[in-house]
């Protein structure tokens, strides 16, 4: 066989959206046989593939096919053994010279799923053998176009020792199952419908099923069936509930029915993401497929609703429509986003739903909006396409989603989905073509709403009001901060849901020739140029605005409306958002006077205004006790960062201590009284209200430890409580007591469950999160511990990932913790490329920490980019040292 040629470090190249060409060839079909294997204590897998390949009219030349750590064994051309002089090898796959216009290729390449670290193509997980392909995995499988504009009809064989791989699976149906005798058996898989090879996706092993079905709307019977170990079967009720929740919703809301006879999900310990949506075939993460109350918490549950919806409602968005290349990723991903997020609103609360959805968006991608690694939703190059599954792909591309729903208002938008799926079913298209399909299907022109994919950054949106006589004038002015690559940026199109209040909580009806009312009744403001005034006649006094309903636009108000009309709007804005999002303003403004206080080391005491809102919310009867205790809870650490200037680590751990001191004391006899009437109320119940009720309950919890009376309760349901949710909360708020204290707690905790990695990875997470002086040395610690595995990325999340996001305590150690992250990120780079990509985030927050720190960051990450890096944590990471200066 030819020599392989290694491709060298400074052969790394970034791929540019504008040099996007379609392929050369197409493959029609694909036949696959997986052979697996053990001999002399080695386990491997052969791989024979048989393609068909076309050339597209009016090209020639050679045809190059993907294939990386592959051990080719033999390579055919239409049956016969190709000459070493018809084609080249290099490490990165396998160029065929000058082939013929039309041609079958055979090739058999040696795989050794065991030692395949990066989890990506053929790997092993225990005994069980598994695939993740999306999105250039396919490639370590066997030599192919690996690219999504290549779709192909998938035949596939797999053959295996019955005795230590009982369970054979593949896309679509399976077709074929027998013994081949001496302990084998063997079954083939046909998918009826062809895909791109990103969606392929294989598992062999020792695995038990639950069974079910589902009858469609036309009255087709689904076979439904969700693998695990035997063990593990009594925890995938709820999921198997879910998928079937998620099958009715789609039909009811797009008229979308599953297309195959069985809807498969596998859950495995061993995965770089949550779930992958495999035509058919799902592979997932077992956090989001496993749950008893025992074991998981209320968001463990909310989480496998979601994700199991998300994952089925790709068989239409991804999977029946995929994507013409990955630049274009958020054509599935922000459409699917969006799609999972409605069904949970309408399973859970619409208003609640939406609230943590913008607080994961505010926490997550407004942050990579404002930092070194910002992008447009489409981005324009990369050097691993592995880096595009981001926040602002899925998260930003969601909302963008949502304002065209909103726009256009639900019945307009479900035309404009019937008319993408009519034009589009069976392709691989890219993000204009859906906004063509929602905007043709509504007859409106969205030419600058566009601009959305193309513009990188979040906008900011200045607001000023005037209130004279009888006239209201408000005066938008939108703008949108450099990001890198993009200095200037043109005016978006945003839409917003506008409100104005009188002083008694009414909604006053809004009549201006600029405003428009979308199919729901909501007024929007479709703000378009630089600078829009508009003018309200005929008030009695000045209103209170409530701008941006809904969270209708992805933006930033820039708006410091007076504080009693934020209280004012916290106590009776008929927009749940809003009145959450006038709560949080209010306390922002609270932090920031204790941690100006903390760095003048002086008092500041608490506005006694505060404290009556929130009791007045707290026994407002609109509010589900689950909106109750969004309204009223703190911001995060992450949303006070973006929002208040000057990080310094211990001013604001000292000023945000002493607010919740304050807050909690004043509290305390409201908490008592919450903590009394719910705890134990709905222990084993899933019922959203029940969720709702311990999640008040438990906020209850913390403000009395946080009055520092709550310890003693907390160590009581810590040691009682039958639920995780109860213990979880119980063991954060035992952490921040003191360290022998916490000691103790963590190892009672593991004690009970050692043995559960489900349950492990919350004991990783819940002492990497506190904010303690001992935290970095217990992180040190747990690093050590036998228990913990740095090949499964879960730990690896749990215990480096959630420190790293430990803003307090990351950022406190005068670059010791920068360091010592570096060195853990090349040993974690070494086995897997993608889950050290994600951690490198971690360094986009340097630009806001002093300038003696800044200078610790830049020393760690030379000294990180000195080394031979992957092409996904070298991209990461040479953002974030550009950030920092020279």
């Amino acid at each position: 066989m030819n020599e392989v040629r290694a491709m060298t470090q400074t052969e790394r190249q970034k791929t540019y959206l504008k040099d996007y060409t379609a392929p050369t060839f197409q493959i029609p079909s694909t036949h696959l046989a997986f052979d697996f294997r053990s001999e002399n204590g080695n386990d491997f897998c052969r791989v024979t593939s048989t393609l068909k390949l076309q050339r597209r009219p009016g090209t020639e030349g050679d045809l190059w096919l993907d294939g990386e750590e592959l051990v080719l064994e033999d390579i055919k051309l239409n049956g016969a053994a190709l000459a070493a002089s018809a084609y080249v090898r290099e490490d990165k796959g396998l160029k065929l010279l000058n082939p013929p216009s039309e041609f079958t290729l055979q090739t058999t390449v040696k795989l050794e799923p065991k030692k395949n670290t990066a989890l990506e193509g053929l790997y092993g997980s225990g005994a069980v053998a598994l695939t993740q392909c999306e999105p250039q995995g396919f490639r370590r499988i066997t030599y192919y176009l690996d690219r999504p504009d290549v779709m192909s009809s998938f035949e596939v064989t797999i053959e295996a020792d019955k005795a230590t791989m009982p369970v054979l699976l593949s896309n679509g149906d399976c077709v074929e199952r027998k013994d081949l005798g001496g302990g084998r058996h063997f079954t083939k898989w046909v998918d009826p419908f062809k895909k791109p090879c990103y969606l392929f996706a294989l598992v062999a092993g020792p695995l038990a099923v639950l069974k079910d079905t589902y009858t469609t709307g036309s009255g087709k019977k689904v076979a439904l069936e969700i693998y695990t170990n035997e063990a593990n079967i009594p925890r995938c009720g709820f999921a198997m509930e879910s998928l079937k929740r998620a099958m009715k919703w789609d039909e009811e809301r797009f008229g979308l029915e599953y297309d195959l006879s069985t809807y498969m999900i596998v859950s495995t310990d061993d995965f770089n993401a949550g779930a992958m949506e495999n035509k058919g075939l799902n592979i997932f993460n077992s956090r989001l497929v496993l749950a008893d109350p025992k074991s998981a918490t209320d968001y463990n549950y909310h989480m496998i609703e979601a994700v199991v919806g998300h994952e089925y409602f790709h068989n239409w968005t991804g999977n029946r429509v995929t994507l013409r290349d990955w630049f274009h990723l958020s054509l599935k991903e922000g459409l699917t986003v969006f799609r999972d997020q409605e069904f949970s609103m309408d399973m859970v609360s619409r208003d609640l739903v939406r609230i943590d959805s913008v607080i994961d968006l505010r926490e997550s991608q407004f942050a990579e909006d404002d930092g070194p690694n910002a992008h447009p939703i489409r981005p324009e190059s990369c050097y691993a396409v592995d880096n595009f599954f981001t926040s602002t792909i899925y998260e930003k591309g969601s909302e963008v989603i949502r304002m065209m729903q909103t726009m256009v208002g639900r019945p307009g938008f479900r035309q404009g989905m019937d008319l993408y799926f009519k034009r589009h079913d069976g392709q691989a298209v890219i993000i204009e073509d859906f906004a063509a399909a929602i905007s043709d299907a509504n007859k409106q022109d969205w030419s600058q709403f566009k601009r959305w994919y193309s513009q990188a950054g979040t906008p900011r949106v200045k607001v000023t009001e005037n209130f004279q006589g009888d006239t209201y004038t408000l005066t938008l002015e939108q703008s949108c901060p450099s990001t890198p690559g993009q200095t200037e940026k043109l005016p978006f199109h945003i839409p917003l849901i506008v409100g104005l209040v009188t002083r008694d909580g009414k909604d006053l009806e809004l009549t201006h020739p600029s405003l428009k009312k979308n199919t729901e009744g909501k007024t929007l403001i479709h703000l378009m140029e630089p600078k829009q005034t508009f003018e309200f006649k005929g008030l009695k006094e000045k209103p209170l605005l409530s701008l941006n309903r809904e969270f209708s636009a992805p933006i930033v108000l820039e708006w410091n409306p007076p504080v009693e009309e934020l209280f004012a709007l916290y106590k009776m804005d008929n927009d749940a958002f809003n009145r959450f999002e006038a709560g949080q303003k209010l306390q922002q403004l609270e932090i920031a006077k204790f941690i100006d206080a903390a760095k003048s080391k002086s008092t500041a005491a608490l506005d006694p205004r505060l404290i009556e809102a929130q009791i007045a919310i707290l026994n407002d009867a609109r509010l589900d006790n689950a909106l109750k205790k969004k309204m009223v809870e703190r911001p995060s650490l992450a949303s006070l960062a973006q929002s208040l200037p000057g990080f310094d680590s211990a001013a604001w751990k000292t000023g945000i201590d002493a607010f919740r001191r304050a807050q909690g004391q004043a509290l305390a006899t409201v908490a008592r009284d919450i903590y009394t009437k719910l705890h134990g109320k709905s222990d084993g119940v899933l019922t959203p209200e029940a969720r709702g009720e311990r999640a008040l309950k438990n906020w209850a919890l913390g403000q009395l430890c946080n009055a520092g009376e709550g310890h003693a309760l907390a160590e009581k349901q810590f040691r009682e409580t039958s639920m995780m949710v109860d213990q979880e909360i119980a063991f954060a708020l035992l952490m921040e007591a003191p360290e022998a204290k916490a000691r103790e707690i963590a190892s009672n905790f593991y004690d009970q469950w050692n043995s559960d990695s489900l349950v492990m990875n919350k004991w990783w997470s819940l002492q990497a999160q506190t904010e303690a002086p001992w935290t970095f040395a217990r992180v040190q610690e747990l690093l050590k511990h036998p228990a913990f595995n740095m090949k499964n990325p879960n730990s690896v999340y749990a215990l480096l990932g959630r420190f790293s996001d430990n803003l307090i305590e990351f950022h406190a150690k005068g670059g010791e913790t920068y360091r010592f992250f570096a060195q853990e990120l090349k040993k974690i780079d070494a086995l897997n490329p993608q889950v050290a990509a994600r951690l490198s985030g971690a360094f986009d927050f340097c630009p806001r920490v002093s300038p003696a720190l800044q200078a610790e960051a830049k020393k760690a990450l030379d000294g990180l980019l000195a080394d031979k890096l992957s092409p996904n944590a070298f991209e990461i990471l040479s953002n974030a040292r550009k950030a920092l200066g020279a």
